[in-house]
């Protein structure tokens, strides 16, 4: 009989996004893999789907049924390991996964950016502090991506019994190749900008967290004196879209403004950019600023955890904080006017990522499962 292991996460395309090199890993290594989620989207390389009506909120009331249909999957099952994601993901899972722990599973935890982080609420330090403090003492193994949640987890006594940090979750190169037969100019103009346009793109949901209200503020400032200048938004309109969206049209800023929706094939736009921004008030760490900085862009984002993790303020990007719109405005005018010194900075960003590219991160999460298997 094969061996099994289970991911869990809130929902199906955190898994589809991140974490298809790791499943298919475990295929390789001869395991049954299962996997726990929100969704009904088929995820390569799993034996076995299980939806699990599991909510954002830690007060929704679906997260009770989850929890229940959860532990009645683990209790059926004999996991190897227990691998969740996501932060409802990793409370309901470790909380079903106490009577499996006991008998030999292991249950590993990786936090894609903590809820409570320098500068967060009082709030989210009240609530999720001591959710995470208290589940540490269930959980084998904590992962971090970033330098600032390792510390936390060290510095504040977290009970798991190992605590690691990895390089992200890494960039797949090969996501960001298309058949780009056409040159640059020519694309450009495809897809409906002119030749001469400088494009800023910023790869994100609309959601209160990604913060645009800041940059749709600055755009007129911008595009005041650099007419040419578009921003391209990818990403979901989800709660804020329809409002950025009015707001532009009444602010006379819609001609510079671009909504793409979700993107599968993002590559092409990234391709046609030339500049990548980033308003975002949290992050662990962010691929979608990963993914522009290594095709060789420069970026202008906000100087918080995970963020400047990835950049060397004015060597490999631009940081801003994220109270400070002149220093925004500035950044980004400096790159819309001096294409020598985008390129240059694109240059040196797209050395930098060479450490969080796909095989990196594997290969320690290989290590950290071998270490718990073997």
């Amino acid at each position: 009989m094969k061996k099994k292991i289970l991911y869990t996460a809130t929902t199906d395309i955190h898994l589809l996004n991140f974490h298809l090199p790791y499943l298919q890993w475990f295929k390789t290594q001869g395991y049954e893999v299962h996997v726990a989620c929100n969704g009904n989207r088929k995820i390569p390389f799993a034996d076995k789907t299980w939806s699990l009506s599991i909510g954002r909120s830690p007060i929704d009331r679906n997260n009770i049924f989850a929890y229940k249909k959860l532990k009645k999957i683990i209790s059926n099952n004999r996991y190897e390991i227990i691998h969740s994601h996501t932060p409802m993901g990793g409370v309901l899972t470790r909380l079903a996964a106490r009577t499996s722990r006991k008998n030999g599973t292991r249950v590993l935890y990786t936090a894609h950016g903590f809820h409570f982080y320098k500068g967060s609420s009082l709030k989210n330090w009240l609530l999720f502090f001591p959710i995470e403090w208290l589940l540490s003492n269930i959980t084998d193994g904590i992962i971090t991506i970033n330098n600032e949640d390792y510390e936390a987890i060290n510095n504040f006594g977290f009970r798991s019994k190992d605590k690691f940090k990895i390089d992200g979750i890494g960039i797949n190169p090969d996501r960001l190749k298309f058949d780009n037969s056409d040159d640059k100019i020519q694309l450009k103009e495809n897809l409906g900008f002119n030749k001469d346009d400088i494009i800023i793109l910023y790869i994100a949901e609309m959601i209160p967290r990604k913060n645009h209200w800041f940059i749709f503020k600055s755009i007129s400032a911008i595009v005041k004196n650099n007419s040419n200048v578009k921003f391209i938004f990818a990403g979901g309109l989800a709660v804020e879209g329809e409002n950025l969206k009015n707001y532009s049209k009444n602010n006379g800023i819609d001609d510079s403004v671009f909504f793409l929706g979700y993107q599968k094939d993002i590559a092409k736009y990234i391709y046609i950019a030339d500049i990548g921004i980033s308003s975002s008030i949290a992050e662990g760490l962010p691929i979608g600023i990963a993914e522009i900085m290594t095709t060789g862009l420069p970026v202008v984002i906000s100087d918080i955890r995970g963020h400047n993790e990835l950049v060397v303020h004015e060597k490999s990007g631009f940081l801003y904080n994220l109270k400070d719109k002149v220093s925004f405005i500035k950044y980004v005018n400096l790159l819309v006017n001096d294409i020598k010194l985008r390129n240059q900075i694109g240059e040196i960003g797209a050395k930098r990522m060479s450490r969080f590219h796909l095989q990196n991160p594997l290969k320690q999460m290989i290590e950290i499962y071998d270490y718990y298997l073997n």
